[in-house]
């Protein structure tokens, strides 16, 4: 039996805590400005069943499309869909991520990534902005 590293396990925690904690302060933020957004769980995980005739297969199992954003929502008023991915400080979006956001950006959506509740905040402004610009 391969020994446990405690250290790593620990650290990996932390960072997916710090993650965890960026989420939800930035849906506080966009529930702020009128959004109701929602939390999207994505990902794969694979698990064991046991069939009606007592043999046991595995399967996989995909959590929503790959690439696709941390949070996801609209804007009360003006029905304005959102999609915003969340990233620990430092860390950029994979290539699927950054797809998923240009093709939410293409479609007429605002569509950003964050590491920071500045970058937020900057996002939101920056949008807005766009918004305004567009409907005059």
């Amino acid at each position: 039996m391969k020994p446990r590293n405690r250290a790593a396990k620990g650290a990996r925690l932390e960072k997916l805590a710090k993650e965890g904690e960026l989420v939800k302060s930035v849906m506080q933020l966009l529930q702020a400005h009128g959004f109701q957004v929602f939390r999207r769980n994505t990902g794969a995980m694979t698990s064991n069943y046991t069939r009606k005739d007592g043999s046991t297969r595995e399967r996989f199992v995909r959590f929503s499309v790959p690439g696709m954003a941390d949070i996801w929502g609209w804007q009360a008023l003006t029905g304005r869909h959102i999609e915003v991915e969340v990233k620990r400080r430092g860390v950029k979006p994979t290539p699927l991520q950054e797809q998923w956001l240009q093709s939410a950006r293409d479609g007429g959506v605002i569509a950003f990534w964050c590491d920071s509740m500045g970058m937020a905040e900057a996002e939101l402004v920056r949008a807005s902005e766009v918004d305004r610009f567009q409907h005059r």
